[in-house]
């Protein structure tokens, strides 16, 4: 077992999952990409290819939205923020700023990685959310317990100064 005291152990992790209405869509998504891929692929010929494509696509879309978690690690020396198909590491150094909550102040709210204006992005699947202000922008995340979450981030920038 290692020392979580040790440089460079976690100081906070925390796994978000979607909420439930993230799952309902998501199985709705992958029904209907199976549905339609099938109908796609009925028509024969090179439909039977556009229909394959048509259900791995949808089933992978709907998958993503119903099961595609939010992965938050804050380490001494950096938060890494992952979601199954983009993953993002910000250093402890260039960290300005967290709070909890949402204060991205981008064009709302939604699922997944989002773009959320000038150099603000969110990694969102519901619960709750902290925000932290960088050098380069502003980054919204989900997490598990935006407090908890906040007093890793102060409390790692702190042993940097």
């Amino acid at each position: 077992m290692s020392d979580p005291t040790a440089l460079g152990a976690p100081r906070y992790r925390s796994v978000a999952h979607p909420a439930k209405p993230l799952v309902v869509v998501g199985a709705i998504v992958a029904a209907v990409g199976v549905l339609v891929g099938l109908l796609v692929a009925a028509m024969g010929g090179w439909s039977i290819a556009l229909g394959l494509a048509i259900i791995v696509v949808l089933v992978g879309l709907g998958w993503l939205v119903a099961k595609g978690p939010v992965t938050v690690t804050v380490t001494d020396r950096a938060v890494t923020v992952g979601y199954p198909v983009l993953s993002r590491t910000i250093s402890m150094a260039d960290i300005t700023d967290v709070g909890a909550g949402d204060h991205v102040n981008g064009f709302g709210h939604g699922w997944g990685v989002r773009w959320e204006g000038r150099g603000k992005w969110a990694y969102r699947v519901g619960g709750s959310m902290a925000t932290l202000v960088h050098r380069r922008g502003r980054l919204g995340v989900s997490v598990d317990d935006a407090h908890e979450f906040v007093e890793a981030v102060v409390a790692a920038r702190q042993d940097i100064a």
